[in-house]
Order: C-alpha cells, then sequence, then structure tokens
C-alpha cells in the first residue's frame, strides 16, 4: 500500500472513530464490559485471597484468576460476540440509509479504502475495549507475587484476534443491509452460529473436523491457555481477510448497479 493509500484509510477511520465515540452506544459497551470484567475479577479473586490469609497455600494464581474456568479472560471470551453486534451494526448501514455513501463514491477513494478505514476504527476500538482489562490485571500484580507475563499476553493476544474476527464479520453484515438493527441482528445470529458450532457432532470424526474448522472462538482457546501457535494466527488473519474481500466486492457491486 502507497503512502497516500495509507493516509487515506487513516483519516476515514479518524472519521468513524470520532462517529462511534460520538455515540453514546460505544461508551455503554464500554461500561458494561468494565462491569462484567469487575464481577469476573471479584469471583475469582477475593476467594483466593481469603484462603491466603487463612493460611492457606495458593499456587498458580495467575492461571486461577485470568486463564481459568471463571478467569477474566474464559469469561469475558464467552460473551464477547454480544458486544460486536452493537459496535459494527452502524459502520456501513448508517452510510447507505443517510445517504452519505454517494458522497464516498464521488471522492477520490476506493471500496477498499472505505472498507479497511472502517476496519481500522473498530479494531483500535476493540484494543480500547480490551484494554479495560489491563485496568484488571494491574491489580492483579498488585496482589499476585510473580506475575506470569507470558501468559497474560497470550490471554491478550487470543481475545484481540477473536474480537477483531467478529468485527470484520460485523462490518460484512453491515455491508449487507441500510437497516442498523437487521445487521446487528444478522451478526448476532452468525456469531452465535460460529460460537455454538464447535460442541456439535463431536462424537463423528469427520463433523468433528468440520466444526473445529468454523468454531472460531475455539481457536483463540490455545492461546488462552498459553500456548500461541502459528496456524491459528494464520487462521484468524486469513478470516479477516476474507471478510474484508467480501465487503469490498459488495461495495464494488452496489457501484455497479
Amino acid at each position: 500500500m502507497r503512502l497516500k493509500d495509507f493516509n487515506i484509510v487513516y483519516q476515514i477511520a479518524r472519521t468513524e472513530l470520532r462517529v462511534i465515540f460520538y455515540s453514546p452506544v460505544a461508551w455503554l459497551i464500554l461500561v458494561v464490559f468494565a462491569v462484567q470484567c469487575g464481577f469476573s475479577f471479584c469471583d475469582v479473586i477475593w476467594p483466593a485471597i481469603k484462603s491466603q490469609s487463612l493460611g492457606y497455600e495458593v499456587q498458580a494464581l495467575t492461571g486461577s484468576v485470568f486463564t481459568s474456568g471463571k478467569g477474566i479472560f474464559p469469561v469475558m471470551l464467552e460473551h464477547l460476540y454480544f458486544y460486536i453486534p452493537l459496535l459494527t451494526m452502524g459502520l456501513m448501514s448508517r452510510e447507505f440509509s443517510s445517504g452519505s455513501i454517494k458522497l464516498l463514491y464521488s471522492s477520490p477513494v476506493t471500496s477498499a479504502q472505505i472498507i479497511l478505514g472502517k476496519y481500522l476504527s473498530v479494531m483500535i476500538y476493540c484494543a480500547v475495549l480490551l484494554g479495560v482489562i489491563l485496568v484488571y490485571v494491574g491489580l492483579g500484580a498488585l496482589t499476585i507475587g510473580h506475575m506470569d507475563g507470558t501468559l497474560i499476553f497470550s490471554n491478550f493476544l487470543g481475545m484481540y484476534l477473536l474480537i477483531c474476527a467478529y468485527a470484520v464479520i460485523g462490518l460484512f453484515m453491515s455491508c449487507l443491509t441500510s437497516y442498523q438493527v437487521v445487521a446487528a441482528i444478522g451478526t448476532l445470529a452468525f456469531l452465535s452460529f460460529l460460537n455454538f458450532i464447535g460442541g456439535v457432532g463431536q462424537e463423528i470424526p469427520l463433523v468433528r473436523d468440520i466444526t473445529y474448522w468454523l468454531s472460531i472462538s475455539g481457536r483463540s482457546r490455545e492461546m488462552i491457555n498459553g500456548l500461541i501457535c502459528s496456524e491459528d494466527i494464520l487462521y484468524f488473519i486469513l478470516v479477516s481477510a476474507m471478510f474484508i474481500g467480501f465487503s469490498v466486492l459488495k461495495l464494488l457491486s452496489l457501484i455497479h448497479i
């Protein structure tokens, strides 16, 4: 990508970020996400502190607080796809319904630049959203001796790749309709399917292999457990690239109508 193209993408992303943060929905998502993280953190840290105060030895506290079944990362991973439809429903639907898409078409920008700019803005917002967890990581660092930083990094990477994959799917759904509610419902239905398909037909080898590839959230669970696999990272990159391509093709088809 040339520097000029990158500047255009950056300007689109910057404009979209302003729109996102002017919306009360973005701030509501941040507040709800922070509260849910707080409840998850308290549910695991207080029993550990209580046990330690009673003289019991607490081992692998980093894993217990952040990566165990009730830890922050697994709990937030299960509910992550509920936040994305509200965030992405207006990315392109708003442009279609307001007619501002015609201004974009008449300006010297390409469909790929529009999509990449929109996606970059959501990636930045997702980084801010997951940054909320850093507050609780900091609190954990004050309470947990010799906290495992590499495990925390692996969890952050897994969740960020997953939420970015969710976001690009939501962006594509937003390209399909001018109604934001329809885009939100479609995104939620599709993400729900991808989350629950991993548990289908596990007793049949062929079906198990197919559902493993379709279960997008299952790809991040290895990183939640502390294992960073290049295959999983490549999977998220390919999924993102594929839906970005679908979104660009959808915009190009609208131009020729």
